[in-house]
């Protein structure tokens, strides 16, 4: 004995639709916060933004984006500054939390200064640098001529 089943395939799409729907509701996906360090936003209100995105429960990976930043007039003692702030907001979670994006230093002195609390000559510690290029972001020099 044979039984024949009629299927509506119209339900059936519409069900399997909607599953694939809830799925990509529910799918991990990363966030990019533009950082501009000229923005006006303190620290404090940038951590705020970082801690509202991260608990979130469909976010995975936050990224700060640099873009390309010439910072090519800072010294050594204002890229660690930077690079303590920078570390308070990836520890709020470890692991999630990653840089992205180009910071140009001066073409003169480049980012292996031995001195990271110097305030002259313009340039990065290599300390620094190496700690920049470990989280995420691109460390470059800014050749005069690149300069329009």
């Amino acid at each position: 004995m044979k039984f024949k089943h009629k299927y509506n395939i119209g339900k059936t799409l519409s069900l399997a639709g909607l599953m694939m729907l809830a799925t990509a509701c529910n799918k991990e996906r990363d966030v990019i916060i533009d950082w501009e360090w000229g923005s006006g936003l303190d620290a404090t209100t940038q951590k705020e933004i970082i801690r509202k995105e991260i608990n979130k429960k469909n976010v995975n990976m936050i990224f700060l984006d640099f873009g390309e930043q010439n910072l090519t007039d800072w010294y050594p003692a204002a890229f660690h500054r930077a690079r303590d702030t920078l570390q308070t907001c990836l520890d709020m979670a470890p692991g999630r939390i990653h840089g992205m994006g180009t910071i140009y230093v001066s073409s003169q002195d480049g980012a292996h200064l031995p001195d990271v609390t110097a305030r002259f000559p313009c340039g990065m510690g290599l300390e620094d640098s190496l700690w920049y290029t470990a989280n995420g972001w691109k460390v470059q020099r800014l050749h005069p001529e690149w300069i329009k």
